[in-house]
């Protein structure tokens, strides 16, 4: 048996042997963990690749809705801009002729050098802009393409994920196929915040340079791709410093890439920031002008009124953010004329002492002139609209009384007593009378009479007549909207208890003015939206019949001859005129409230402050009248003479056991005078019971009727013509008013007015 043969191997050999297999092992093990690991990788790079740089099929979605802020621009009736409406927010509308190269080459310098050579995606940018971060210690540049930042606002959010920054950075790739880089670029730059409100580069330009886009300067551009990385940080405004150092890195970028040369980068480096409301800059700077507001550089009171009545129709977001064309009302002629009547009639006193007038085409409500006080820098109320509260106006309202007597069927013909004192029925107490002015008053007298000499104890029984309620009712139908038609109001309602603006008077006699046709008053002809639809349009409405045709007429006719012969001869101009004078309780505001058929205007005068007379005891029948009359005389002066249609007689009402100041307050009272009353006593002196202003606006001796004499009383001169340059006169002393004053519960007062 053949013996088998060994192999005798020495340690050396069996050593060798042992390694040469353990390497083997290893690299086994090396390769099969390669494998494992980096071909899923490479799969994964391939497909990443694909997807980034491939031509593949597919869509964008749908944009997200651009944010928009547009302002709303305010116009006079001759189209020039008077004031814009706007919030913090602002986009302005840009094409991309207006965007600048040297902004363009800023903004890549700082956000994305190789914008022009990259498909969307920039690794290299990723890696320079870590490198940059380590060097600078700080951002200096953006490690998202200028694509993929586009993507981010119009697509997508802002979350930090990794699923978002992938779909991010394949939407790129694939906008770069569907856009060019110029189209790409304009879309960023017309989208990006900027800081201070500011979205997109026509928003920054005017929020930071009050400029438009394309005047923008190097070191303008500069700064404001400055801002592009944190907007709330490097802001000028929110952090000057940082906002400054962020400049001079853009300049210095823009220098490395041979976009400026080294002289344009010295004199831009050398245009500091500086702040207009810091005063002129000491050299050569970058400046930013102050942020701008809401509100108006001409005519402010008009201008936030106008406001606040589209705030309250369209809601802030289109107001301030819709790009509206509001077209108002307001004419700059008559308004200037208004201006100049109560700055010449206001010469010589001092605040509170105030003067708001406001006046209104009765035909279409339309506003032509709005003067809310003084000094609008002083204080932002407008009495032209009433202030906080309102103001009494005295006799006034009377006309609101006669109204509701006429269509009652009371004729102005129709005789009341007039006695000096009138005690309110049901009621005890001093409290519970009412007095004329200066103690006139005694026999009798004819509603016509009554209102031309205002006689307040012929107007307290004449409201119990028609009705208390009624007469607030008719107040507020011809546009007296502070008056609440079922509020409960006492007989001093018919002396002006009862708060009112201005512009409800001058609205609410238009509407006597245009024969019963009641025209709500508005400041706003037009409003045009950003894409040029007429969504509002006032200059031909039908308006509203509140009042019988023949109604007004005689209102006109008896107010005609308030102006032609009673308390307010003061506003007598070279035309038909019709107003009523008006005093509130202790002189604490006066008032003369007119129309010609084709202009209503309210003048109001008194204290801001609270309830305090009048200096001199001013009446409705001097300055407020003066003043109106200033205003219309030259307003009116281009119009044609028109006169109120005439009177036809009232039709009688059905109740005969109707008998003037019983205060049966029936709404049908017959108007048939008894024949067997005695005859109207009062003398037939102008303004009886009241004083009577002269032709010559009472520069002269007044004089007023005590119900027997003649006698006079303090005149009030009339204020200079032309004030002088220098500092006003100091306000003369006030004179407080020698009748008595307070209200009784019962709603009556001793002298709720003055009877002017």
């Amino acid at each position: 048996m053949a013996r088998a043969r060994t192999r005798d191997l020495s340690p050396r050999r069996r050593r060798s042997r042992t390694l040469r297999s353990s390497s083997f092992v290893v690299k086994t093990v090396v390769i099969v963990a390669v494998c494992a690991v980096l071909v899923p990788a490479m799969a994964a790079g391939v497909a990443v690749a694909t997807l980034l740089f491939g031509d593949l099929p597919g869509r964008l979605p749908a944009q997200k809705p651009a944010f928009v802020a547009r302002p709303t621009t305010v116009y006079d009736n001759t189209g020039q801009v008077i004031g814009v409406f706007r919030q913090f927010e602002l986009t302005v509308p840009i094409q991309p002729t207006d965007v600048p190269q040297v902004l363009k080459d800023a903004v890549v310098a700082s956000e994305d050098q190789r914008f022009y050579s990259h498909r969307g995606v920039d690794i290299e940018g990723i890696a320079r802009a870590a490198r940059a971060i380590y060097d600078e210690g700080e951002i200096v540049q953006g490690a998202s393409t200028i694509t993929q930042q586009y993507v981010r606002a119009a697509y997508l959010n802002n979350s930090v994920t990794w699923s978002r920054k992938l779909r991010e950075a394949i939407l790129a790739t694939q906008l770069e196929r569907k856009m060019t880089k110029q189209e790409i670029l304009f879309n960023y730059l017309n989208t990006t915040y900027f800081g201070s409100g500011s979205y997109g580069v026509g928003a920054a330009a005017v929020q930071y340079f009050g400029k438009p886009v394309n005047n923008l300067t190097l070191s303008e551009a500069a700064m404001l791709a400055g801002a592009i990385p944190a907007p709330t940080v490097y802001s000028p405004r929110v952090d000057l410093a940082q906002a400054e150092d962020r400049r001079k890195i853009v300049l210095r970028l823009m220098l490395e890439q041979h976009l400026i040369s080294q002289q344009q980068h010295d004199e831009a480096v050398a245009q500091t920031i500086w702040f207009a409301s810091d005063g002129p800059a000491p050299g050569p700077a970058t400046v930013i002008v102050p942020t701008p507001t809401r509100g108006a550089s001409r005519y402010p009171y008009f201008v936030d009124w106008v406001e606040e009545v589209l705030l309250a129709r369209y809601g802030p977001e289109k107001l301030y953010r819709g790009g509206l064309r509001i077209e108002t009302s307001i004419d700059p002629n008559l308004q200037a004329l208004a201006e100049e009547a109560v700055a010449s009639n206001l010469y010589g006193t001092e605040p509170p002492v105030d003067i708001a007038l406001t006046s209104v085409d009765p035909t279409t409500g339309l506003v032509k002139a709005m003067v809310g006080g003084r000094d609008y820098a002083v204080s932002q109320v407008n009495l032209a609209t009433g202030g906080i509260t309102g103001f009494q106006p005295g006799s006034s309202f009377k006309t609101f009384v006669l109204a509701a007597a006429f269509e009652a069927g009371i004729s102005p013909e129709t005789v009341y007593d007039a006695p000096t004192r009138f005690q309110v029925p049901n009621c005890d107490g001093e409290g519970c009378f009412l007095y004329n002015y200066e103690g006139g008053g005694g026999g009798r007298m004819t509603l016509r009479r009554a209102t031309a000499s205002s006689t307040n104890t012929v107007f307290a029984q004449l409201i119990l007549d028609v009705g208390v309620q009624k007469t607030a009712e008719m107040a507020n139908r011809l546009g007296v909207t502070s008056v609440n038609p079922n509020g409960e109001y006492g007989v001093s309602l018919a002396l002006g208890s009862a708060e009112v603006s201005p512009l409800d008077m001058a609205s609410a006699y238009g509407t006597i003015a245009d024969q019963g046709v009641r025209q709500v008053p508005t400041p706003v002809a037009r409003v045009i939206d950003a894409s040029g639809n007429i969504i509002e349009d006032n200059t031909a409405r039908p308006g509203q019949r509140v009042l019988a045709t023949n109604v007004a007429a005689n209102l006109d006719d008896v107010l005609k001859g308030v102006v032609a012969g009673g308390t307010g001869t003061a506003a007598r101009l070279d035309r038909p005129v019709a107003g009523k004078t008006g005093t509130a309780e202790s002189y604490t505001a006066a008032w003369f409230v007119g129309y010609t058929p084709q202009l209503s205007t309210a003048v109001w005068m008194g204290h801001t402050n609270g309830f305090h007379s009048l200096y001199g005891s001013i009446t409705g029948g001097s300055v407020p009248a003066r003043t109106w009359a200033d205003f219309m005389r030259p307003a009116t002066a281009g119009m044609p003479v028109m006169d109120f249609p005439a009177p036809a007689p009232l039709q009688a009402a059905a109740d005969p056991a109707f008998k003037p100041g019983s205060g049966a307050g029936q709404a049908n009272a017959p108007v048939v005078t008894d024949p067997n009353s005695p005859p109207d006593t009062t003398p037939a002196v102008p303004g009886a019971g009241n004083p009577i202003v002269t032709p010559d606006d009472c520069g002269g001796p007044c004089q007023t009727y005590d119900g027997g004499n003649l006698i006079p009383v303090p005149s009030i001169p009339a204020p200079a013509a032309t004030p002088p340059p220098t500092t006003a006169a100091p306000a003369p002393t006030p004179v407080p008013p020698a009748t008595p004053g307070g209200q009784s519960a019962s709603g009556a007062s001793p002298n709720t007015d003055d009877g002017t």
